[in-house]
């Protein structure tokens, strides 16, 4: 592709490029050959897209917003972090027990009420789990 010899520019476009230097003009070349497929399979559209994007969250971002975010990152971070000790915990005293308990011991640990909220908390959670599944997909 040679630029110099684009008679569809306008003149003081054409000037300008006329004074760049071969290097430069070099460059220009390669990259408008780089940039060509971009533009013919309507990519480079997509990339403006994906800035205007990022540009309109940044000119939307406040210090409420901000707040808020940095809210729900600690308190996921902390919910993982807690279910990760939890799951530590349980597993150090399974493992320091010499058997499994029985059937009746699992029952005899359901009088600990610790137990008991935990047990609640695992229904709630799966009752929850099944009223999600009972309902059908939305059609796309």
């Amino acid at each position: 592709m040679n630029i110099t010899n684009n008679t569809e520019l306008p003149l003081e476009q054409t000037n300008s490029i006329r004074e760049l230097s071969p290097a430069a003009q070099a460059g220009l070349e390669e990259l408008i050959d780089k940039v060509e497929p971009l533009l013919a399979g309507r990519r480079l559209n997509r990339i403006v897209d994906v800035m205007s994007i990022t540009a309109d969250v940044v000119d939307m971002t406040d210090d409420y917003m901000i707040e808020k975010l940095c809210k729900v990152y600690e308190e996921a971070i902390g919910g993982i972090w807690n279910a990760g000790n939890l799951a530590r915990m349980a597993g150090s005293e399974v493992r320091n027990m010499e058997e499994p308990p029985s059937t009746w011991g699992l029952v005899k640990m359901a009088r600990d009420p610790e137990v008991r909220r935990g047990l609640a908390f695992m229904i709630m959670m799966a009752k929850g789990l099944g009223r999600q599944t009972s309902e059908p997909l939305p059609e796309e």
